[in-house]
């Protein structure tokens, strides 16, 4: 094989690119054409349904973080709540409210259904006592007497 060695000097210089006729003159009527003839325009505000569920979720996780953060708690009532009420005035509430022996009656034997607690009937108030395991000295601690006289 030969070693062919290329040399710039040996080739011709002359303008192989041609330019169309009237080229030049036709150029900006075909830029001015196509820029006119597509108006393009920009919308300013872009808004997807991705950003619209996850602005949804920010305020429901922001609702619930906050219900629960400034929500009241109200602790139960306890025995100490209850003991600072005297007697006579859960008597006058049961009387506003209209409340009747009849109506505790059923009240208690629903609960007792519902615990699936049988309460044999008893003719006598010690064996109602027997049964639900109070002493006497406990019920006496409980009964204020100087109501209880007033009360009788």
């Amino acid at each position: 094989m030969e070693n062919n060695k290329f040399d710039l000097e040996k080739l011709p210089r002359e303008n192989i690119f041609k330019v169309p006729e009237n080229y030049f003159e036709e150029l900006p009527m075909l830029i001015q054409s196509q820029t006119s003839a597509k108006p393009k325009t920009i919308p300013l505000v872009t808004w997807s349904m991705k950003r619209t569920w996850a602005s949804v979720a920010a305020c429901a996780a922001i609702a619930i973080l906050g219900y629960f953060t400034w929500m009241p708690k109200q602790d139960a009532l306890g025995n100490e709540a209850l003991s600072e009420v005297q007697n006579q005035e859960i008597i006058n509430y049961l009387i506003q409210q209209n409340i009747n022996q009849t109506d505790l009656a059923e009240q208690f034997e629903s609960v007792q259904t519902n615990n699936k607690v049988e309460v044999e009937e008893t003719s006598n108030d010690s064996e109602l006592l027997d049964n639900l395991k109070i002493n006497r000295q406990d019920i006496l601690q409980s009964i204020d007497l100087d109501d209880l006289e007033e009360n009788i």
